[in-house]
């Protein structure tokens, strides 16, 4: 060990026989949908989500050993991907402004909007600015859950997240984007209502 102390799962995973791992045309598989569309959702091509998802999965093969010894596959490769789909922005220098994303079709809003198609604009442009403001983990789980409508466990299963941390991060995205959106209202945030 270069000076580091290895956790015992870390120690663990490396005595472990690779073969007993996720192969990694199963994760692949596993993944390639819910990461495609993560990736169309930032880019807004269906040409380059592919070819960015696909350079990902490239860059992952090389990288899967280590994956592999990660704590968590999971959210190893969630990093991975986050981190390319922001190379490949900058690459392209098109940054996602607010006009970029006021046309992206929002699934479910937290609240209802005007008919009036300026106010609705406006409004999806108020939001991105809000949501540029959250922490990177609440920013993720409010985009894949409100606009690409997964549950928190998916989106557990996709960031490798527990589903519960994926829950406290969005009921702390709502909070802030309600006291950011509609200070004057007074809004609260409601309480979630327990699993059962």
């Amino acid at each position: 060990m270069d000076g580091s102390v290895a956790t015992a799962t870390q120690l663990l995973r490396a005595e472990l026989s690779l073969e007993l791992e996720m192969p990694y045309e199963a994760f692949t598989s596993q993944q390639r949908e819910p990461y495609y569309r993560y990736a169309f959702s930032k880019l807004a091509s269906a040409t380059e989500a592919r070819d960015a998802v696909n350079d990902f999965f490239v860059k992952l093969h090389g990288r899967w050993q280590e994956a592999l010894r990660s704590d968590n596959l999971v959210a190893f490769a969630w990093k991975m991907l986050h981190d390319h789909i922001v190379d490949v922005l900058r690459r392209r220098d098109r940054r996602p402004t607010p006009v970029d994303t006021a046309f992206i079709p929002v699934t479910a809003l937290l609240w209802s909007v005007e008919s009036d198609p300026i106010d609705a604009l406006l409004t999806r442009i108020d939001l991105y600015q809000a949501l540029a403001r959250l922490p990177e983990r609440q920013k993720e789980c409010f985009w894949l859950k409100h606009v690409l409508g997964y549950t928190a466990v998916e989106i557990a299963g996709i960031t490798g997240s527990s589903a519960s941390t994926v829950r406290t991060h969005l009921q702390l995205a709502v909070r802030q984007l309600a006291k950011t959106l509609m200070p004057e209202e007074g809004w609260a945030c409601p309480v979630p209502r327990k699993a059962s």
